[in-house]
């Protein structure tokens, strides 16, 4: 796991985040038009609120496209839950050298849509994997 260091203006998209859900939001990613809000496990539903609600405030007043990631203690559960809605056919974690490699297995209709534009969606999944998990780098077959 990587050392967590969060900048203040993180910690303001935290704590805006978590009083406007109510939700246990421990950790955000951002990318160029994305951010990405960690939650912890059992606190999901609430950060998105009824009928995504809570998502469409953020995105009002961040001007950003927003996702939530439950957190999880199954490394495994925590990177299917990194890639959600998409179905993970397969992970299986392995060790190369003396770092943890999660390898997903999916559907070939989805697969362009798991990657994102640019590797986009791959490049915060493995962000997020690693400032939460001893996972280091995360590919797609």
């Amino acid at each position: 796991m990587v050392e967590r260091v969060i900048s203040n203006e993180d910690m303001q998209k935290i704590r805006l985040a978590a009083s406007i859900t109510k939700a246990d939001v421990i950790d955000c990613v951002e990318d160029d038009d994305t951010i990405v809000f960690v939650v912890s496990k059992g606190f999901l539903g609430i950060a998105i609120g009824k009928n995504a609600r809570n998502i469409e405030r953020l995105k009002e007043i961040l001007k950003k496209n927003v996702r939530f990631v439950e957190l999880d203690d199954d490394e495994k559960k925590f990177i299917s839950n990194l890639f959600k809605p998409f179905k993970i056919e397969e992970i299986s974690i392995e060790k190369v050298g003396n770092r943890n490699i999660a390898k997903l297995k999916v559907p070939q209709k989805d697969k362009t849509r798991i990657i994102g534009r640019g590797g986009r969606n791959v490049r915060l999944a493995r962000a997020i994997a690693q400032r939460h998990s001893s996972i280091e780098d995360i590919q797609i077959q």
